[in-house]
């Protein structure tokens, strides 16, 4: 393949990339920094102008020997498109299932003989000499600090460094060896129990399960390839665990009957060899051909089974102890669980780990959410400080991914419920929905920020979707809740009064749930089930007044929202 010449500067754009020193200049001459692994890319691509470039050859060079899922990849295409502004995808093009292409022109220009502008280091643990140019992005080696009066975790950078040179034998140098924010799962294929010898229904099995779990962005899952080699062999949890590098494991046997079969799976975690649920189904073989509606459920229950797992680990596992995934998992169970002592606890673990991954945007997203349910229970002291606190988590963790759907949808969350800025956050909502159609949550907030401005059928479809996304989701209470609010607006009150109350059931303490179950039942005519509605909401919320909420409501300025305060006035709640 003919590379590009490396004494050329390179035309991205606006922006100038000079090979010969992995350098890449913005419009106005000032360096722009990539993360070590989105600088490997750019570097790879640079070589090949023009050219398709396949997302396993781009994996291959720049992970080479290690196991990573395109995940990583995805970020890091992000991170280069970011940092050229190519906000069309025109410069860093996606040819769709194929990969990539670099579109540029070289420009005749001397090679530079120093990196003036920047600083070099020396780095023991890596093997770098002092006087190496530097490419990386300071994130990558950053300190993390909370400064007084701001809620958000911000690097400090130190350093920043070049990309670290391929090693003898082909393995690439890792600058870092930091945890995956996200459990690793292998699906094996599934034995038949009435043959010997592998069955191409297991490996269908597993292989639709696979891309199931592999859409989920809570979930990093080993390619059904890798998983494939372990098929009908009596490797064990710790052989299956060290060869993929797993964390969990699903697995199990079918058995075949007639047109039909019973399936029976067991979902276990490595390390320490438990079994954490089994579950078994029978289905028509055509499913798994077609639309194979329990694949939802399965990985619903995984992910449920994991978080469970995690909550768990917190009372016996130090904090120092415990793995990334762990901590982020047991971080957002606890906050959502709406109790101030795990609430507290969960803001420690989320500090814990935007310490050790400072250049990651998952657990700045989850900070912000957790401002955000501050202000939202009345535990806040400041909440104006929280709204700005949160809106700085989001920003940063867009600059480092601004594909991120979750951080997408938290800002969309904040900027609706604490800043009142609801256009900003229906272009945030949408562009959240666009990158994951299928993100549960984002359609949840989306529904209930257009059942705010009265766009009440727009808003159905959204929460209901997100209902059939979610049907063992750990957090339904939520997205029950925002259903309840989404039939407010066109007047299903009956629908919007059984969704209250089937949230109720998973969390009998969510304030706003109870609002609504009480302005469905006034609305209705169920005068005293509204009364005593109210008095239980005035129990857990004694300083509730009907002009305060207002003040802070979303709804205020749009009918919907006036209606809701009558409606609550009328059942009892103080003006």
């Amino acid at each position: 393949m003919a590379e590009t010449n490396t004494n050329e500067k390179i035309a991205l754009g606006s922006t100038r990339y000079l090979p010969a020193g992995d350098q890449l200049l913005g419009a106005d001459g000032v360096p722009i920094f990539l993360r070590a692994q989105s600088a490997r890319v750019l570097h790879y691509m640079a070589q090949r102008l023009g050219v398709l470039v396949t997302r396993d050859e781009l994996i291959d060079d720049v992970w080479h020997g290690l196991s990573v899922t395109d995940d990583s990849l995805t970020q890091c295409i992000a991170d280069v498109r970011r940092a050229l502004g190519d906000t069309n995808r025109t410069i860093l093009k996606t040819i769709p299932k194929r990969g990539f292409v670099l579109n540029g022109a070289p420009v005749s220009a001397p090679r530079p003989s120093t990196f003036e502008h920047m600083k070099t280091a020396r780095v023991s643990a890596s093997g770098y000499s002092s006087g190496d140019p530097v490419i990386a992005s300071a994130r990558d080696t950053a300190k993390t600090v909370e400064l007084e009066g701001d809620g958000c975790p911000r690097p400090t950078p130190e350093h920043v460094y070049r990309l670290p040179p391929k090693a003898r034998g082909g393995t690439m140098i890792t600058q870092l060896s930091e945890q995956s924010l996200l459990p690793t799962i292998s699906v094996i294929p599934l034995k038949n129990a009435l043959q010997e010898g592998q069955d191409v229904l297991g490996s269908v099995f597993a292989d639709v399960l696979t891309a199931v779990l592999g859409s989920s962005e809570e979930i990093n899952v080993i390619s059904r390839l890798s998983s494939a080699t372990f098929a009908n062999t009596n490797a064990d949890l710790a052989e299956i665990g060290r060869q993929l590098n797993a964390e969990f494991v699903l697995s199990g046997f079918f058995i075949p009957r007639a047109d039909r079969l019973q399936i029976n799976l067991e979902f276990a975690e490595v390390a320490t060899q438990r079994m954490l649920w089994a579950f078994r189904l029978e289905l028509p073989v055509a499913d798994l051909l077609g639309d194979f509606e329990a694949a939802h459920e399965i990985v619903a229950k995984v992910r449920r089974a994991i978080l469970i797992n995690e909550i768990r680990r917190v009372n016996t596992t130090p904090l120092a102890d415990m793995k990334n995934y762990s901590l982020m998992f047991a971080a957002v169970g606890l906050m959502h669980r709406l109790s101030p002592n795990d609430f507290r606890k969960a803001r420690v673990m989320l500090d814990a780990l935007s310490e050790r991954a400072s250049n990651h945007p998952v657990p700045l997203a989850w900070t912000a959410r957790w401002h955000l349910l501050r202000v939202v229970q009345g535990w806040s002291e400041n909440p104006d400080a929280d709204a700005h606190a949160a809106l700085r988590c989001t920003g940063r963790a867009l600059d480092l991914d601004p594909e991120n759907v979750l951080a997408l949808a938290c800002e969309g969350h904040v900027l609706t419920n604490l800043l009142h800025r609801l256009d900003d956050a229906e272009d945030r909502y949408n562009l959240a929905v666009k990158a994951n159609p299928n993100d549960a949550n984002a359609r949840s907030l989306r529904g209930m920020m257009l059942a705010f401005q009265g766009r009440g059928a727009e808003g159905v479809h959204d929460t209901e979707r997100a209902l059939h996304l979610s049907p063992l989701d750990p957090h339904r209470f939520f997205y029950l809740a925002m259903a309840a609010g989404a039939y407010l607006t066109p007047g299903d009150f009956e629908k919007a009064e059984k969704y209250a109350k089937a949230s109720l059931l998973l969390n009998r303490t969510h304030i706003s749930t109870l609002r609504m179950l009480a302005v469905a039942q006034q609305k209705s005519g169920k005068t005293g089930a509204a009364q005593e509605t109210v008095s239980e909401l005035m129990r857990l919320q004694p300083g509730l007044r009907v002009q305060s909420w207002l003040k802070s409501s979303p709804s205020a300025e749009y009918d919907t929202g006036r209606q809701f305060a009558q409606a609550l006035r009328d059942a009892g709640v103080p003006d």
